[in-house]
């Protein structure tokens, strides 16, 4: 008799024998059943010898890729946001210590299937952030892990603690997810994509900061963050993503003030790409009076009007963008001479 079981990597039919459908030990990783030649973690878990060669397993090995992930999100987000680093311990800990951890007051940011959590401090205005990460992950699930914990990090520190309270626990988990999210897209891990959007964790949420990203830009998505009136996102009124209500700014001695105006820079009537940074490792690309990275959104000036515009990629001597309100994307070229 024959077995058919799917393989969760591959995601393929596997063809085992009864003895091997039999067995009751299986591979933490890919489910499938594990007779010989796999490593056994200390918490009991599993691991066949393929997946035992991607899975994070060393103390120092989790530190780079930490130390990796956080220089790949501060590219990415340059212009918006810094991850705290200096002031972030990183531990690579098994299951079961990671569950014990759940039961100390204060660790209270449970993350996806408990692969990780943090626990944030302050004193005198000055931040502490330990993260714990589990071990035997593989490298795409880590690093996503990873990028989800630091998030809460930077959750911590900038968000006023009044907007944290009301804040929905959903919707503070959904936004670490959205960058976790964005993290993989940047690395072309489709796989690791889906298994985050299958994941009911967030009831929703993840899918919805997904879509404001696109429609409004990374920026407006950390505005409502800090400033937003509403709780968490609404499928209904995904719009309400820019109801924010700033600080306003404490009443000052009056000083007189002035103003020199002058006359708008021209911008063209179209939109025209520029100029390419030198940068091989993060090229930028000048399109109108906006300097944009690969995945990032902004608004550029048109004529006499605004147009929310998502860049795609940045070539040689080309951009490829796409227009956020209709979705149509476009392919521009440097002049010659440029």
């Amino acid at each position: 008799m024959i077995y058919m079981p799917t393989d969760k990597v591959t995601h393929e039919k596997v063809f085992i024998c009864h003895a091997c459908a039999s067995c009751p030990d299986e591979c933490y990783i890919c489910g499938l059943p594990v007779r010989a030649n796999f490593i056994r973690l200390p918490d009991g878990r599993l691991l066949c010898a393929r997946d035992g060669k991607t899975a994070v397993l060393e103390e120092n090995q989790a530190r780079d890729i930490c130390g990796e992930v956080v220089e790949t999100l501060d590219k990415m987000f340059s212009r918006f946001l810094t991850l705290p680093s200096t002031n972030v311990e990183v531990s690579l800990v098994d299951r079961i210590n990671l569950y014990g951890e759940f039961t100390v007051v204060g660790n209270d940011f449970e993350c996806p299937d408990v692969l990780g959590y943090i626990h944030s401090l302050t004193n005198h205005g000055l931040f502490k952030h330990s993260i714990s990460l589990m071990s035997a992950l593989p490298r795409a699930e880590f690093q996503a892990t990873c990028a989800h914990e630091y998030s809460h990090a930077w959750v911590f520190e900038n968000v006023p603690a009044e907007r944290r309270k009301t804040l929905s626990g959903d919707a503070h988990e959904g936004f670490c997810e959205l960058v976790a999210f964005l993290l993989m897209d940047s690395l072309h891990e489709e796989e690791q994509k889906k298994i985050m959007l299958r994941n009911t964790y967030t009831r929703g949420q993840i899918n919805l900061f997904i879509e404001a990203e696109k429609k409004f830009g990374f920026n407006d998505v950390l505005d409502w963050m800090r400033w937003g009136v509403s709780s968490r996102l609404n499928a209904a009124n995904l719009d309400d993503v820019r109801n924010v209500e700033m600080p306003r700014p404490k009443a000052g001695p009056a000083a007189t003030i002035t103003f020199y105006v002058e006359q708008p820079t021209p911008v063209p009537d179209t939109l025209l790409l520029k100029g390419i940074s030198s940068s091989k490792s993060r090229p930028l690309a000048l399109i109108n009076d906006q300097t944009f990275a690969a995945g990032e959104s902004a608004k550029v000036r048109v004529g006499t009007t605004n147009v929310l515009v998502r860049c795609l990629a940045v070539g040689g001597h080309s951009a490829r963008i796409q227009i956020v309100d209709s979705g149509r994307e476009m392919e521009l070229q440097l002049k010659a001479g440029k």
